[in-house]
Parts: structure tokens; C-alpha cells; sequence
């Protein structure tokens, strides 16, 4: 199925989780901890054709068996998988080579977005980080807009690999691009954007905002800030589902869905829709 402008949409971002069977930390005696299955995805209204599965902070000794269930048929539907990895621990690269293995894993992400920036920059993350270029997948990034200065020597040591920076860098919704966060934004999201191989995922901006009508007034300026920085050839959409749409999950995700290939604009909708999500995750079918 296509969107409502007729350009085909791959969702580049939706979370299946099962606390059932596998053990989420962050969930305990949340609203959200119920399990979220390929089910309970619901298509935006026919809008979007495929999507991908991103990995949903599970316990890290159920990190594997998240990746393996993802592609069991259980949890069917996903057109490529992006999964966990410690990639500061000392087997990383064995980790990473495991997940490698599964057919429908194409990224790692170890989420950062709670770290100072210089661990960005650790040994450690840069061994991780390497490995994951030697197996040729993709790294998903999710870092606070304050600390992306700390990415820019990282993406330099894998220049060769593609990096997506997720949630376009977690900006300041409620205070919009007028502020003084505002206006500083476009300056950090300068230096990363340099790389070639960096891809921006529009994604997760519901969670940033105090609600959805402040998205709604807010939200078109600031992917378009990222466009003019990356291009649309260097931007996919995702729309963060279960965690960024809360309760009103079809409203709010047709909503965003919409939005993206309004924002990319009608010649570059079918590049910006899912020619790039399909580029950068394999996605051949």
C-alpha cells in the first residue's frame, strides 16, 4: 500500500516487545509493560507498506533472544532488524558477529543517549563500533542533541559504514526551532552531518513533545531543519511506535506518516519515503 500522496512508506523505526517472555528493565510498573506484538502494529491506515524492527531495550542477557525472536514466526512481518549490542563490553565483536549471522539483521544499537559525550569517544565504544563496520551493518545512534560533538570522531573512525542518527537527535520540540536550543541545534548537527554515511531517521519527536498538537505546530520545522542540513537522500522515516504514540497510536502515527513525505517535498517523496530505508537496511522485496 502507498500513502495518501501515492509514494510507497517504510517505517524505519517500530518496537515489539513481550514481557512475558523476555525481561525489559525500563518497563517495570510502567503503563507500557504489557507486551506490544507484530499484531498490535498497526499500518497507519494503509500507509505504510513495510517496517523495521529496532530493538527494545531488553535485559542484556536477553538481547540474543530478542534478535532471534524477531525473526521467528511469532513475531512475523519485520523487513529488516536492527538489535542489540553492548558494544563497550570485551566480546563485543563475537556478540556482533552472532546477531551478524541472523538473516534479517541489518543494524546494532547500543543506545548512548544517557551517556557524557566523551564515552563517545572511549576505546572501548571505538572497538564496538569497528566491529559492527567489519560485519557490515548499520549503527543506529540515539544521542542527545548536547552531545553530538562527541559523535563526529567516531563517525571519522568508520567512515566506511553507515551510521543513523536516530529520534533526529532528540530536538527541542516545546521550546521549537525559535529558542535559544532552537537555534543552536542546526550548529550541532553540523559537524556529524558532514560524514557522507550518516543518515538521519525522522523519528520519536512525539516523545519530545508535551503533546500532539505541539507536534503538530512545531513538528515540520524541525525535520525540515535536518533536511537542509543532510539532504532527503540521507533521511528515513520512523514513527517510534509503541513508545512516541502512546495510547492515540493510530491518530498519531497516520499523523507523522503524513507528515514526512509533506515535509521531504514531491520530487524527493519517493527517495525520503523508503527509497533511503531501503538502501540502508537491504530491504529488497
Amino acid at each position: 500500500m502507498t500513502d495518501a500522496h501515492g509514494a510507497e512508506v517504510i517505517d524505519a523505526h517500530v518496537h515489539v516487545r513481550d514481557p512475558r517472555r523476555l525481561r525489559y528493565d525500563w518497563l517495570a510498573g510502567s503503563a507500557l509493560d504489557r507486551p506490544r506484538l507484530p499484531g498490535d502494529i498497526d499500518d497507519a491506515g494503509g500507509a505504510v507498506t513495510r517496517w523495521v524492527f529496532v530493538e527494545a531495550d531488553a535485559a542484556p542477557e536477553s538481547a540474543f533472544e530478542e534478535a532471534r525472536r524477531a525473526e521467528e514466526p511469532a513475531w512475523p512481518g519485520p523487513a529488516a532488524t536492527v538489535v542489540a549490542a553492548d558494544l563497550e563490553a570485551p566480546d563485543a565483536g563475537e556478540r556482533i558477529e552472532r546477531v551478524a549471522g541472523l538473516p534479517l539483521v541489518r543494524g546494532i544499537r547500543h543506545l548512548r543517549q544517557d551517556l557524557p559525550g566523551e564515552r563517545l569517544a572511549a576505546p572501548a565504544l571505538r572497538r564496538g563500533l569497528a566491529a559492527v563496520a567489519r560485519a557490515g551493518l548499520v549503527l543506529d545512534a540515539c544521542v542527545r542533541r548536547t552531545r553530538l560533538d562527541g559523535l563526529d570522531r567516531p563517525l571519522g573512525d568508520v567512515h566506511e559504514s553507515v551510521t543513523v542518527l536516530d529520534r533526529l537527535d532528540k530536538p527541542p520540540v516545546d521550546e521549537g526551532l525559535g529558542s535559544d536550543a532552537g537555534r543552536a541545534r542546526p550548529t550541532g548537527l553540523r559537524r556529524p552531518a558532514r560524514h557522507e554515511r550518516l543518515v538521519v531517521k525522522l523519528s520519536g519527536l512525539l516523545a519530545e513533545a508535551r503533546d500532539a498538537a505541539t507536534l503538530r505546530g512545531r513538528g515540520p520545522d524541525l525535520p525540515r531543519a535536518a533536511l537542509d542540513l543532510s539532504g532527503p537522500e540521507r533521511c528515513l522515516p520512523g514513527s517510534d511506535r509503541p513508545v512516541s504514540t502512546g495510547a492515540g497510536g493510530r491518530t498519531t502515527t497516520a499523523a507523522w506518516i503524513a507528515l514526512v513525505p509533506e515535509v521531504v517535498g514531491p520530487t524527493d517523496r519517493p527517495r525520503g519515503a523508503a527509497g533511503t530505508a531501503r538502501e540502508v537496511h537491504r530491504i529488497t522485496d
